[in-house]
């Protein structure tokens, strides 16, 4: 199981770039074979700048170094990928959800001007798509989302939100477009089907991601058991996991929860190569027992 921590005293970016750079024995040609993907667009591009600190600025080919998100950015030959509708444009998608709030003419407590029905089209838009990322189909869990004794308001409720559940799928149907996390969701999941069938033949990486969304986990649960796969977490301190009761509200909790959704233990994490600091021994243990 390849499956890292770098310690949390280190610089992040920094090790990961060392450690590519040392297993390509800094040849050109193996440095810039592989893919690294990273939780945002932002550290991606940090990553680019880490490389050259660690090459005090030399000249090299990276690797490819993507998001977890633009993984349609990137040529990876997903299988059936040119299949999927293309994503709906955001302003596109907000001007329709209050088109449809506005038809409602007030019914369902919809609002009837046109800047408060775009603000609660943004909500709505927020709603299905943090829906999607978890894999909530909203039209069979929001029934019961309401107890009991608030039913006769929450149906009244969930008649205007028959715009989410009905509605607005049947206009993304007519126009042949997906909603951008569905999209997201579904290029991670045939990207996680496509290495279990066929590993790669170059090293990949997903470095620095927590997996909030199912399918993230999903995908690096595959990548940490390809020959040339690694996972790498951030922040994880595998002795102050070692020495927490499983507390949620312990800063470590939602790394326990990740080692939990992907299937490993606490034991199962290996310490990153690229381990040393500066920092004094004692000094770290001092910093340890505080943190603690």
């Amino acid at each position: 199981m390849n499956l890292f921590a770098i310690p949390p005293h280190l610089p992040f970016l920094d090790a990961i770039a060392s450690e590519w750079l040392a297993e390509a024995r800094d040849e050109p040609e193996l440095v810039a074979r592989g893919l690294v993907l990273l939780p945002t667009r932002r550290a991606a591009r940090a990553l680019a700048d880490a490389f050259l600190r660690v090459t005090n600025g030399r000249p090299l080919l990276l690797p490819r170094i993507t998001a977890i998100g633009g993984l349609d950015e990137v040529p990876l030959a997903l299988a059936g990928v040119l299949q999927l509708p293309p994503a709906v444009e955001p302003a596109q998608r907000l001007a329709v959800l209050a088109r449809l709030i506005l038809a409602l003419d007030g019914k369902f407590g919809a609002p009837r001007s046109a800047d408060r029905a775009w603000r609660l089209a943004a909500e709505l838009a927020d709603l299905m798509d943090e829906a999607e990322r978890e894999g909530v189909d909203l039209a069979t869990r929001l029934p019961d989302a309401a107890d009991a004794e608030y039913a006769a308001h929450w149906q009244r409720s969930l008649e205007f939100l028959d715009i989410v559940t009905h509605t607005w799928p049947e206009w993304l149907a007519e126009q042949g477009l997906m909603n951008p996390a569905a999209r997201q969701v579904a290029l991670l999941q045939m990207q996680a089907d496509n290495w279990e069938r066929k590993s790669p033949e170059e090293p990949v990486w997903v470095a620095g991601a927590t997996a909030g969304i199912p399918a993230v986990a999903r995908l690096m649960q595959v990548v940490m058991r390809l020959p040339q796969g690694r996972v790498v977490l951030p922040g994880l301190d595998i002795d102050l996991l070692e020495g927490i009761a499983p507390d949620p509200s312990h800063p470590q909790a939602g790394l326990r929860r990740l080692l939990a959704d992907l299937g490993a233990r606490i034991g199962d994490v290996r310490t990153w190569p690229q381990s040393t600091t500066s920092i004094p021994e004692k000094r770290a243990a001092a910093l340890w027992r505080a943190m603690l």
